[in-house]
């Protein structure tokens, strides 16, 4: 077990790639506070990581939340009994609101309420959990941070503008928490999956089967079958396994040289 007894922080940990995340963690041996905003999807995920022979607590997070963020790390340090790794997983595609009468999507169709709330959690909120994180990890003298960007922060998508603008963000915010924390012994790195089936994914094609001229009338499974085998070179979709065991790795001694960088986990979508 590469990560036994350690202790991890698992934003959106609820379902889907952080629920994968959490029970990889677990099978190697870290118990884990699991972060979703939903504490019903936490609770769900911590029973499961229980049921893996590992410790667990469920807390209902919201990260765009300074104060709610800080309770989650005071959390870990005072009932779990410290922080190891920190993974800030919880995110939002930010089209859920759009109908087929709000026409195609393109960059203009985005609203202001789409763009903030995308930018929020998915950037701000990553700021927020390592902002609260830092005197631990300082003090400390070792740690891992690991934030999930996505590989659309690897390159700009006109409807998915604000999405790939947020996890850019994180890749960049990921590089400044590496500087920041180097001479402390402490690593931050970012995992960028690719085409994963999660709620949040399905929730995403199903949007584009019924908004986006290419994909109008086509059943949202259809869509993110097209997807999978137009964009992924490997013509397989990720699975949230997938980005466990990248995470695990990073998590481990194994990536103790290793910080400031960008994993891609996409099958072959992005190349740096």
């Amino acid at each position: 077990m590469r990560l036994k007894d350690r202790i991890a922080v698992v934003t959106g940990g609820g379902g889907g790639l952080g629920e994968g995340i959490c029970l990889c963690l677990a099978r190697e041996g870290a118990d884990v506070v699991v972060s979703d905003l939903k504490l019903e999807l936490a609770e769900q995920t911590a029973a499961k990581v229980r049921d893996a022979g590992r410790r667990a607590w469920a807390v209902a997070t919201d990260v765009r939340m300074a104060d709610q963020v800080q309770d989650l790390i005071d959390l870990s340090l005072s009932e779990a009994g410290g922080l190891d790794i920190l993974v800030c997983c919880a995110g939002v595609f930010g089209h859920a609101g759009r109908k087929p009468s709000d026409g195609p999507m393109t960059i203009e169709s985005i609203s202001e309420q789409d763009w903030d709330l995308t930018i929020d959690v998915n950037l701000k909120g990553v700021f927020l959990c390592n902002r609260a994180a830092l005197p631990h990890f300082k003090k400390q003298k070792k740690g891992r941070i690991i934030n999930i960007s996505s590989v659309g922060g690897r390159k700009g998508v006109d409807f998915l503008a604000h999405y790939t603008a947020s996890k850019a963000g994180v890749i960049v915010l990921t590089q400044a928490m590496a500087g920041n924390l180097a001479p402390y012994g402490v690593t931050a790195n970012t995992v960028c999956p690719g085409i994963i089936w999660t709620p949040m994914w399905a929730q995403g094609v199903e949007v584009l089967s019924q908004t986006h001229e290419a994909f109008k009338g086509t059943d949202p499974e259809q869509v993110f079958n097209i997807l999978v085998q137009s964009q992924i070179p490997l013509k397989r979709a990720q699975t949230p396994e997938d980005i466990g065991n990248a995470v695990v790795f990073l998590a481990s001694d194994e990536a103790s040289e290793i910080t400031g960088q960008a994993l891609n986990v996409c099958g072959g979508m992005a190349f740096n």
